[in-house]
C-alpha cells in the first residue's frame, strides 16, 4: 500500500469527523459550562471591593475570565492531545481502526488534524457563546456591557508586552513542545491518559528544571548573550516537538491488538 494517498486520507479524515461529531459537541458543551462557571464565580465570589454595577467591577470580571479562559483552553488542548486514541483502547474499536484500509501515516495525520481542529474551534466557539450570554446578562441587569473576548485573545503574546519577537518564539515553541509531549502520552498510555501524562510531565519538568538552572549559571559565567540563549532555547524546543511527534507516530505504527493493560507496548 502506498504510504500516503490524498484520496484515502480524505476518506479517513471524513470518517474521523463524522464519528467524532458527538464527542466534539459534548466537549464544546463542557467548555461552555466551564466558561459560564468562570463568569458566575467572578461575579459572585471575586472583586467584592467594587460595587456590583461599577464599570471597574465589570472590567475586572471580563479581564479575569478572559485570562483564565485562555489558560483553560490550553489545558483543553492538552486533554484532547492525551485522549487522541481514547476510543481505540477498547479491543473492538482497536481492531476496526487497525483494519481500516489506509496507511499508518494517513490514520495518524487524520486523527491529529481532527484533534487540533476540534480543540481550537470547540474552545473558541464555546468562549464566544459564553461571552454573548454574559453580555446579555449585563444588559438585562442594567450593568455596563463589556466583552471578555478581547481579553481572551489578548492573552496571545505580542511584542508590546514581550519586548522581543524572540521571547514570543521561545514561548510558542515551548507550548507546542508540551502539546507534542501530551500527544506522545496519548499514544503511549492505554488508561488514565491525561493523568498519567501529566504525572510524567511533572517529573520530567522537575529534572529539566534542575538541568536548566545549572546550564543558566554556566551561560552567565561564559558571557552568552540573551539573543543567543533565546535562539538556542527555540531550537531546543523545536527539536523536542519533532522528537515527541516522531516517537508518537513510530509507537502508533507498532500498535498491536493485544497490548499491556496500561501502555501500548
Amino acid at each position: 500500500m502506498k504510504n500516503f494517498n490524498m484520496t484515502r486520507f480524505g476518506r479517513v479524515l471524513k470518517l474521523d469527523f463524522s464519528e467524532g461529531l458527538k464527542p466534539m459537541m459534548w466537549g464544546t458543551l463542557c467548555m461552555l459550562l466551564l466558561y459560564l462557571f468562570f463568569f458566575w464565580f467572578a461575579h459572585n465570589i471575586g472583586f467584592h471591593s467594587y460595587a456590583c454595577k461599577d464599570e471597574i467591577f465589570v472590567r475586572n470580571v471580563c479581564e479575569s475570565v478572559g485570562i483564565f479562559g485562555m489558560i483553560a483552553m490550553y489545558i483543553f488542548f492538552l486533554i484532547m492531545a492525551s485522549s487522541i486514541y481514547r476510543s481505540e483502547q477498547k479491543k473492538q474499536q482497536r481492531i476496526a481502526w487497525l483494519m481500516l484500509p489506509a496507511s499508518n501515516a494517513e490514520k495518524f495525520l487524520s486523527r491529529w488534524i481532527y484533534m487540533l481542529v476540534f480543540s481550537l474551534l470547540g474552545g473558541i466557539i464555546a468562549f464566544l457563546v459564553a461571552d454573548c450570554v454574559h453580555m446579555t446578562y449585563l444588559w438585562m441587569a442594567g450593568q455596563p456591557v463589556m466583552d471578555s473576548t478581547s481579553y481572551f485573545f489578548k492573552m496571545w503574546p505580542h511584542t508590546d508586552e514581550w519586548k522581543s519577537w524572540r521571547n514570543i518564539l521561545v514561548l510558542y515553541c515551548m507550548l507546542v513542545s508540551i502539546h507534542a509531549f501530551f500527544l506522545l502520552g496519548g499514544v503511549f498510555f492505554k488508561k488514565f491518559h491525561f493523568i498519567a501524562t501529566s504525572a510524567t510531565f511533572t517529573m520530567v519538568s522537575a529534572i529539566w528544571g534542575t538541568i536548566a538552572n545549572s546550564l543558566t549559571r554556566h551561560q552567565v559565567s561564559t558571557g552568552m548573550t540573551i539573543p543567543t540563549r533565546e535562539y538556542l532555547l527555540a531550537g531546543f524546543f523545536i527539536c523536542l516537538i519533532v522528537l515527541f511527534t516522531w516517537l508518537a507516530y513510530r509507537l502508533f505504527c507498532r500498535w498491536q491488538v493485544v497490548t499491556h493493560k496500561l501502555a501500548n507496548v
